[in-house]
């Protein structure tokens, strides 16, 4: 359904309106691993522009497409599509500022602090196509902020999710012409996952696809040079046309192994406007992430980073009470939220650098 709703913006772009009734109260919050300003500038450390992390890969999958609140009748800034708020700024409930704009500089460094944070080394960015919402955003995020002199997180890897054949089976010619872009516009940036040398680009596809699918990939993945790597579908294991690699993509799962490929975790899954599919469980969650380090597999997946509308977030945030006719408000009786994820994979995900932001030295990510 998040896939049939978000294929709507292929058409057009929803911007975000701002409410004067929005509300500003305090609240408190447990204590975070750090307070970051989202006004002042963030500290940096030298990366290694040659820099690329090797297996396994710990990566979430991002979502850049916001300002996307306002789906199934809500009008931000007073309601909005999420059972969630994201919280950027921890001393206030503020919808008008936290319903945030994934172009927004402030947004993105807040983002990658926290990804640094929880020791995350990839981040694999929702791609619906080229001058699409997400492909103007990530253009920005690749190009010009992760090449800054300040940029909180520079040894951070991104890669594509490509989106587009969850819409329908894009020819090979179609996979060719968007892969060529995707090599032209990104794969020559510093930022960009390279593995051997191939740029890498994950496939998202829905639940129709099979053999054909992966046929087509290995014909465009011939032509172009990329590292593949394929949403699995029943029977994939022996299928004869083989990509780089398979991952699942299943956030109302709590954890799923499809080994030697994939690990994925997931804190809850709750959509707006729908039953709780997952619950949030934070001593469940903790125990998923547990078993994913120790699991033998190439990709160890957190699903996800800020899938918002799905409820499926490990990004801080606060969980509401929502409405489509008035104010939403803080939950009080919601389950512990805020950075809680975010520590719970910096304590066991495998340390990415031995001293401070400032240092280059690296215990996994070395370079």
């Amino acid at each position: 359904m998040r896939r049939f709703l978000f294929s709507l913006m292929v058409l057009a772009t929803v911007m975000l309106s701002f409410d004067p009734y929005a509300m500003v109260v305090s609240k408190t919050g447990t204590a975070r691993l750090q307070t970051f300003n989202l006004n002042s500038a963030p500290r940096a450390w030298n990366g290694n522009t040659e820099f690329q992390p090797t297996a396994p890969y710990y990566a979430t999958f991002f979502y850049p497409w916001y300002p996307h609140w306002s789906s199934e009748g809500h009008a931000p800034p007073r309601n909005w599509f999420s059972n969630y708020l994201p919280d950027p700024k921890p001393d206030v409930f503020d919808p008008a500022t936290e319903l945030y704009n994934s172009n927004d500089d402030a947004i993105i460094y807040w983002q990658l602090r926290k990804m640094f944070e929880a020791r995350l080394e990839v981040a694999i960015s929702s791609w619906w196509g080229r001058d699409h919402k997400t492909d103007r955003t990530f253009r920005h995020i690749l190009n010009d902020v992760m090449n800054r002199s300040d940029n909180p997180y520079p040894n951070l890897r991104w890669a594509l999710y490509y989106e587009k054949e969850s819409l329908g089976d894009p020819s090979v010619a179609e996979l060719v012409n968007d892969l060529n872009y995707i090599r032209k516009n990104y794969a020559n940036q510093p930022g960009y996952l390279k593995i051997d040398g191939k740029p890498a680009i994950f496939v998202y596809s829905d639940s129709k696809d099979n053999e054909g699918m992966a046929r087509r990939w290995a014909n465009a993945r011939s032509q172009t040079g990329f590292y593949v790597v394929l949403r699995v579908y029943a029977g994939y294991r022996k299928a004869p046309n083989q990509p780089d690699s398979w991952h699942q993509y299943a956030p109302a799962l709590r954890q799923e192994m499809q080994a030697p490929y994939s690990y994925l975790v997931s804190p809850g899954f709750w959509r707006d406007g729908g039953a709780v599919r997952l619950p949030r469980d934070l001593a469940a969650f903790r125990d998923a992430v547990s078993a994913m380090v120790v699991a033998p597999v190439t990709w160890k997946l957190v699903e996800t980073w800020n899938e918002w509308g799905e409820g499926t977030a490990v990004e801080p945030g606060d969980q509401v009470i929502q409405t489509r006719n008035g104010s939403a408000r803080i939950d009080p009786t919601g389950l512990p939220f805020k950075d809680q994820y975010i520590r719970v994979l910096q304590e066991l995900l495998p340390p990415l650098h031995r001293n401070s932001l400032t240092s280059s030295t690296t215990d996994r990510n070395s370079g």
